[in-house]
């Protein structure tokens, strides 16, 4: 982690899939309802950061809306590039990525 971030993440994956994902809005929103709410972070934004022990490190200004006792939601963004492509086809239909 660096001095930007104030939290970090991590998501495994269950084997022979990807083994751990590099950056996952999934785990740092779900991470940071629980900080917020438990009183482990003091400020309802920050900086998270993942994927620095892959060599493939991610940040994403994280908002948790609402009160502690009442989250409404939590926003997660920041900068993405697509590293792959592809297409799912479920019963003669398809679905592009």
């Amino acid at each position: 982690m660096t001095a930007r971030g104030r939290a970090c993440a991590r998501h495994f994956g269950v084997p022979p899939d990807t083994r751990e994902d590099p950056f996952t809005g999934s785990a740092t929103g779900g991470m940071a309802a629980y900080l917020w709410h438990y009183g482990l972070i003091y400020q309802h934004r920050f900086i998270a950061e993942q994927g620095h022990w892959m060599h493939r490190p991610g940040e994403a200004t994280v908002e948790v809306i609402g009160p502690p006792e009442a989250i409404e939601t939590v926003k997660a963004g920041g900068p993405a590039v697509t590293v792959m492509r592809g297409e799912l086809f479920f019963q003669g239909s398809s679905f592009r990525a």
